[in-house]
């Protein structure tokens, strides 16, 4: 079912909730009237529609006044805003010409309402990238939006409408996205890899036993963040790639499946079973070591070390050295995708690419969609609307319970699909689901 502006508008409203009690009428994050709401989401969804210079038209949009950010700062701990010395219209033709030159992941174009003119251009906000760890990993502290009106314009009618970096809504080719639709904040895949997470705190124990100095224990989060962190970045280079690219993760450190006379999956490009494989453990490894040597205590032998305590250690050069070595891992991980076929990974790193998911898709002729993270809200839709990549993931899936698949098409739309509930199912996930306030 498509969503209209109107509906739309009713939907952010229901959605949005009060303004702080304490700044009334003039607090950052009231909406606008309904009329002057739908104009505006209208506006952002003509110009999602356009293209400037043979490119699609990418932007994002604050509504708030100038006072809200100070003259005097600017990245990459606060916001530079400056101001045009006369305002521009607020329409879809001005915003075409100015996306060029405020990059989508760096600037937003700044409006606010005028009496009698409607909305105004009156600037842009330099933001700088630190938003984006939430999509793509990384442990700097992000220089929070106030909490008003943001529209990301991603590509062709999809619009992510947000209270800051919160979403509220996102619409993807006219259809509404759930950010409950999730999978990667769901119950299932926590227990699906809660094995090898246990053996990593398993592993840290160890380590404490056998030094002299204060260690610190390791939540269990802290090891899912940091998995999730290094995902993250293997799916936004993949996606900024534009190639596409398929993931088949294991659970398992040996997939016994890819063991058999005849596997699965055929890799064209096997890696052999050195310490060089297990570089990305290795990392993950080290920087538990780091943050629970770091803030180990004599005086509390217990203490538990969070994602957040690790998150503060900016100080840290050692931190830095692990950041890059992170990133060049998920660079390196990401790159091999542009090879056709895919790629095979498990906890520890990658056994391979070029894998060709061989047999026949005639036993599955339809795929479960899911709009809840757990998968429990479904609809079925037939695979012959699919290209070859994502059939050949759902045969897998299919074939493999324990596989986890994970397609990313050339335009940047991904989708991850698991066996569940006795079917193939199917979450689509948009970049803009991992940006949020953590």
């Amino acid at each position: 079912m498509h969503v209209y502006p109107s509906e739309l508008v009713a939907l952010i409203s229901e959605r949005w909730g009060p303004p702080p009690e304490e700044e009334g009428e003039t607090a950052i994050g009231v909406l606008p009237g309904k009329g002057a709401l739908e104009h505006l989401i209208s506006t952002c969804y003509q110009v999602s529609m356009m293209r400037e210079e043979d490119r699609s038209v990418t932007l994002r949009i604050i509504l708030a006044p100038p006072s809200v950010f100070p003259p005097d700062q600017g990245p990459p701990k606060g916001f530079l805003r400056l101001l045009f010395d006369t305002p521009r219209p607020f329409n879809e033709y001005e915003l075409r010409r100015l996306s060029p030159a405020v990059d989508f992941e760096r600037s937003l174009i700044a409006i606010e309402p005028h009496p009698e003119r409607g909305f105004q251009i009156w600037g842009v906000v330099n933001s700088g990238i630190r938003w984006l760890q939430q999509e793509r990993g990384g442990n700097k502290k992000t220089n929070r939006l106030p909490a008003a009106f943001v529209v990301h314009v991603t590509g062709p009618g999809m619009l992510t409408i947000c209270r800051g970096l919160s979403i509220v809504v996102n619409l993807s080719g006219g259809r509404l996205l759930e950010s409950a639709a999730n999978a990667f904040h769901s119950n299932w895949m926590n227990r699906l890899f809660a094995p090898g997470r246990q053996a990593a705190i398993d592993q840290h124990e160890l380590f404490r036993a056998s030094v002299l100095y204060p260690v610190a224990r390791i939540e269990e989060e802290f090891i899912e963040n940091l998995q999730f962190q290094l995902l993250k970045r293997v799916l936004s280079v993949t996606r900024m790639n534009r190639h596409g690219g398929t993931f088949i993760i294991f659970p398992s450190v040996d997939p016994p499946e890819l063991a058999t006379d005849n596997p699965p999956i055929l890799l064209k490009y096997r890696f052999q079973k050195d310490e060089a494989v297990q570089r990305q453990q290795q990392l993950l490894v080290r920087t538990i070591r780091l943050a629970t040597t770091a803030l180990g205590d004599i005086n509390n032998p217990d203490r538990v070390v969070s994602w957040r305590d690790y998150v503060n250690l900016r100080h840290e050069s050692a931190v830095y050295d692990l950041e890059e070595g992170l990133y060049e891992q998920a660079q390196f991980v990401a790159s091999l995708a542009s090879v056709d076929g895919a790629v095979v990974t498990t906890s520890r790193g990658p056994l391979g690419f070029g894998g060709m998911i061989v047999g026949s898709l005639n036993k599955l002729t339809e795929v479960a969609i899911a709009s809840d993270a757990e998968g429990k809200m479904v609809s079925l839709t037939k695979i012959e609307g699919y290209g070859s990549r994502h059939r050949s993931a759902y045969h897998l899936c299919n074939a493999l319970h324990d596989a986890l698949a994970i397609v990313v098409s050339q335009d940047g739309n991904v989708q991850l699909a698991k066996w569940r509930n006795g079917i193939v199912t199917c979450w689509d996930l948009t970049s803009q689901m991992f940006i949020a306030e953590t």
